[in-house]
């Protein structure tokens, strides 16, 4: 009996941990009606069926099945606290947030829109819970940390004559010292013309 009960508490517990937590949220722009722009809520997924934001005295039920489309935006690094000139201390006190925009219909058929801005870990992981839940890939990830462009190599007009300057004009090190480069003019080490 008492195994029985502990292995409830925990079953019950374990999936308590797995559900998403509800995450703090700033609403910065969108349609929904009741909410302004920057305002901060909480969004919440302790409904099956609908994740809820709560921005002040509203509350907006967002249901899973009238989500069309939902993406991350770029990844925003904010210096709090830390004066401009101390560029040293701005790195230790930021935060980075990102903005998850999410595309739906409401019960009238209208297409709403909201653009919240989270934590960036959040983020990636509402947009995780938001996948799992409807059962739809809404694509890749605009910019997140871990994907981030390769940067552009800028090329330079200098070396790009330099380096056709060495293939066409030999350098005056090749007919002393011997590398891989040049071995093929050096005679062989057992020949008899050694230098």
């Amino acid at each position: 009996m008492r195994t029985n009960l502990l292995f409830l508490a925990l079953a019950c517990g374990g999936a308590a941990l797995a559900a998403t937590p509800a995450q703090t949220t700033t609403y910065v722009d969108g349609n929904i009606e009741g909410v302004s722009p920057k305002t901060g809520g909480i969004l919440s997924f302790d409904d099956a069926k609908a994740m809820e934001l709560r921005a002040g005295l509203t509350t907006v039920a967002v249901p899973y099945a009238d989500l069309t489309h939902a993406e991350l935006g770029a990844v925003q690094e904010n210096p709090h606290g830390v004066p401009l000139y101390k560029f040293w201390a701005r790195r230790r006190h930021k935060t980075e947030t990102q903005l998850l925009i999410v595309n739906f219909k409401d019960e009238q058929g209208a297409d709403k829109t909201m653009t919240l801005e989270l934590a960036q870990p959040a983020a990636e992981s509402v947009l995780g819970e938001l996948e799992s839940r409807t059962g739809k890939n809404f694509g890749a990830k605009t910019e997140s940390a871990s994907a981030k462009p390769a940067p552009e190599k800028k090329v330079d007009p200098m070396a790009s004559s330099a380096a056709e300057k060495q293939e066409t004009a030999p350098w005056w090190g090749d007919q002393v010292w011997k590398t891989e480069r040049n071995a093929g003019k050096f005679p062989k080490a057992g020949s008899s013309d050694q230098r």
